[in-house]
């Protein structure tokens, strides 16, 4: 299995996206992503974060959410995905102990 692993720079989120770089530091100073470095300059986005980005555009552009907001929503939408997962989870067990 290959384990290599890249990461894009500012720049190269900046324009997968269409998103302005100001933009960027604010969506990671409200914590929807944290991409490795300390500076904007030195900042490193896993492929994984382009998704959370595009996703946070999203909600932001559709909902007309300030950053708050789309990060709040975000997070509850994760909150909703660990819930099902939970309970799909719980459903097969309980599947299972009722059929022994």
């Amino acid at each position: 299995m290959n384990d290599t692993s890249y990461y894009l720079t500012l720049t190269e989120v900046t324009q997968s996206i269409h998103l302005s770089e100001q933009a960027l530091i604010t969506i990671v100073d409200y914590g929807i992503v944290q991409p490795r470095g300390r500076r904007p300059a030195d900042w490193r986005f896993d492929p994984p974060m382009v998704t959370t980005l595009r996703k946070a555009c999203r909600l932001q552009r559709d909902l007309e959410l300030d950053w708050a907001g789309t990060a709040l929503a975000l997070e509850l939408l994760e909150q909703v995905q660990a819930l099902r997962e939970d309970n799909q989870r719980l459903q097969r067990l309980l599947q299972r102990l009722t059929n022994a």
